[in-house]
């Protein structure tokens, strides 16, 4: 019988994100989502404090895995281990390790006590596992699990028709060459309609009447939405400038069959070897790799629906392994 934590373990995230979803359920354990809404960042970091407290005094769980970001959520983890003499497992997002890019300096610091202190430090590739092992943790490598994604909406309509679809995974977040796609997508104007997700409107310096005629800015979309454009597109486009970074949305695209273009970093080359595109953050690499998928969609599209078997495959083959790794902490 393969090893198994679900009864003794708790995943517990403050934010809806894949990652918790299908890397809870690639453990299976269970996953709370303590989603605190409102107005007052202190009143909503005390209610999810309050709840994620009561969820551990309920449960009482042996293994308790918490996602960084958030950093507050990591520190009360911490902050509870001594007392309820669980094992910290951290599930480390880029952000949970270097801090985000327009952070203070104070952030990183933490994160590196949150490493230091935590029993292990989950990470999505070799190099951030580098890194938690120079900072005095304990890494344990587990890319993205595919989620397990559904369409649940009729089919978007593509703004032009007979045109290809290309669906653009945006935060609008300072590691992502956003303005460099926008530029790059204004040279398929005939060809190709670009679709945004994400919060534009936090880019005070963006003026959506330079906006080119092919792009749609779709603002924040609900998860069905976001599926469904997932699906409904004939390529995705998810972007950073982080050269340590695997982006959910490569997870995201693969999982629905969908080619993807990336940026061109060694950590997403080695995963991500076939069905996508590579470029550089640069409009006119950009411009190019856009060019070359166009292209060379059919064939593409066929490399995605390979690497999705390939990838399952290895799942499946890697999880007793994980599950011995945690089981020994």
């Amino acid at each position: 019988m393969p090893p198994t934590i679900r009864d003794d373990a708790v995943w517990v995230t403050w934010e809806r994100q894949t990652r918790n979803r299908s890397a809870s359920d690639y453990f299976n354990v269970p996953l709370y989502e303590v989603i605190e809404e409102g107005p007052g960042r202190a009143s909503r970091y005390i209610r999810s404090t309050l709840r994620t407290i009561a969820i551990v005094g309920k449960q009482k769980p042996r293994y308790f895995f918490a996602q960084n970001p958030s950093i507050v959520l990591a520190v009360l983890a911490i902050t509870l281990k001594p007392w309820r003499k669980f094992k910290v497992i951290i599930d480390a997002h880029n952000a949970g390790i270097h801090g985000p890019e327009n952070g203070s300096r104070f952030l990183p610091r933490i994160n590196r006590f949150v490493i230091r202190k935590a029993d292990a430090v989950i990470v999505t590739n070799p190099e951030l596992a580098e890194f938690i092992t120079s900072c005095g943790g304990t890494p344990i490598i587990l890319p993205d699990p595919l989620p397990n994604l559904e369409r649940k909406m009729a089919p978007v309509e593509c703004g032009g028709k007979k045109k290809i679809k290309a669906f653009c995974i945006t935060s609008w977040s300072e590691d992502e060459p956003y303005r460099e796609i926008l530029e790059a997508a204004s040279a398929f104007t005939d060809e190709v309609e670009f679709f945004f997700s994400g919060n534009h409107k936090k880019i005070r310096s963006l003026r959506t009447n330079t906006i080119p005629s092919n792009v749609h800015l779709l603002g924040f979309i609900d998860e069905n939405a976001f599926h469904d454009h997932l699906f409904s597109a004939d390529f995705c486009i998810d972007m950073t400038k982080r050269s340590d970074c695997m982006v959910c949305g490569a997870y995201e695209s693969i999982s629905a069959e969908k080619p993807v273009i990336l940026s061109d970093t060694p950590v997403q080359r080695r995963y991500f070897s076939k069905g996508a595109v590579f470029s550089q953050n640069t409009a006119q690499d950009i411009k190019h790799a856009i060019d070359q998928m166009v292209n060379g969609i059919e064939p593409m599209r066929q490399d995605a629906v390979d690497l999705k078997k390939e990838i399952l495959e290895r799942e499946t083959s890697q999880r007793a392994i994980l599950l011995s790794q945690i089981q020994q902490l």
